[in-house]
């Protein structure tokens, strides 16, 4: 029959085993290494995505408010235009009121007879 050497049998088997087991801890260790990359890129994007957001926001806010007080000097501008309107067509109103008074005045004054 068959002569088997069960010791080389053995030796061969164990060293197959420790080959398989020694190759599938490497790849977990590789997943692992893996996995851990993944995470802190997923971190770091996180991180990324919240600076961009809140750069985004204070750049929002300052808008707004650049916005606010840009409307805010244009309505006092407006405001301050339409008072030196308002005053200058005041004024121009009040002087051709003397100017028409004065002219009323006179036309009086000539039409009364003068008495020496």
């Amino acid at each position: 029959m068959y002569e088997f050497d069960y010791e080389e049998l053995k030796n061969q088997l164990k060293a197959e085993l420790k080959a398989q087991l020694k190759a599938e801890l490497e790849s977990e260790q590789d997943i692992k290494i893996k996995e851990d990359e993944d995470t802190r890129q997923k971190q770091y994007n996180k991180q990324i995505n919240y600076n961009v957001l809140t750069q985004r926001q204070y750049q929002g806010q300052n808008s707004k408010q650049k916005a606010e007080s840009d409307s805010d000097s244009d309505s006092d501008a407006d405001a301050d235009s339409k008072s030196v309107t308002v005053n200058t067509a005041e004024n121009i109103a009040k002087n051709k009121a003397k100017q028409d008074f004065d002219a009323a005045v006179k036309v009086e004054a000539d039409k009364k007879p003068k008495y020496f």
